[in-house]
């Protein structure tokens, strides 16, 4: 063929062969084009996943500084247990909640026989002692639903919900102290404790009235050296129990 023939032939394939290679570098363009969209995203991805995980660590945090603080305030500095606010918090509580389910409620208001003259004899050490291994035998002698604070000085109040018989306790309470004394009759702590049974917390329960009788029920067994229980309920029925220990 001549040059003029020759170059009108062999220009469409030209022009092909150059759209083909247009295209395909469009084509690798979009390919890493999307490559990239796709590396952005999973970035983006990656970094929100990370701020969720920082925001969720955070928040846990903050809740387990907030439980640290509501300890810090509601909990007795010496012994561990529940403060005079945090106790009559739970106290109110429970009340209200055996009140739905229709149960029994018991408050024990103890005392610790003595414990100005331990403080005397052992100073303010010695009687802070005396004061957890009382707060470790209530606790050790009720169950973990119930809940024990430290009122003021060496009284102590204990919340039984679901109780219409706070005997077993009481007796469990006189035991646990039997034995925190390893057979040491010296060593041996004794408690006075004011027992009150609210039969019907759903009738209303006025803290006053309440104190009222848990504080006659002590005063009457208080200061006879030994571990003694006084039981009332709303009505006033009075009876005396003796330490099992």
């Amino acid at each position: 063929l001549g040059p003029g023939v020759a170059a009108l032939v062999l220009a469409p394939s030209r022009g092909v062969a150059i759209a083909a290679a247009g295209t395909a570098a469009m084509t690798v363009g979009w390919v890493v084009w999307v490559s990239r969209l796709v590396a952005d995203a999973h970035h983006v991805l990656l970094s929100e996943t990370a701020l969720r995980s920082d925001l969720s660590s955070l928040e846990e945090k903050v809740e387990a500084q907030a439980r640290e603080l509501r300890d810090v305030r509601t909990r007795d500095a010496v012994t561990g247990t529940l403060n005079r606010s945090g106790l009559l918090l739970r106290l109110n509580e429970t009340i209200v909640r055996d009140a739905r389910l229709g149960k029994a409620v018991a408050f024990l208001l103890v005392d610790i026989e003595g414990f100005k003259e331990i403080n005397i004899e052992r100073g303010r050490i010695g009687g802070d002692a005396t004061l957890m291994k009382v707060a470790h035998a209530l606790e050790a002698a009720t169950r973990g639903t119930d809940c024990v604070g430290r009122l003021a000085g060496d009284e102590f109040g204990v919340v039984l919900n679901e109780c219409d018989d706070p005997g077993p306790a009481v007796n469990r309470i006189f035991e646990a102290l039997h034995a925190s004394s390893d057979g040491d009759s010296a060593s041996t702590v004794h408690v006075a404790i004011g027992a009150v049974t609210i039969e019907d917390p759903a009738n209303g329960v006025e803290l006053q009235e309440l104190f009222r009788l848990a504080e006659g029920a002590l005063a009457s067994v208080r200061g006879t050296g030994g571990s003694l229980c006084a039981r009332r309920t709303l009505r006033g029925t009075v009876s005396r129990q003796a330490t099992s220990a």
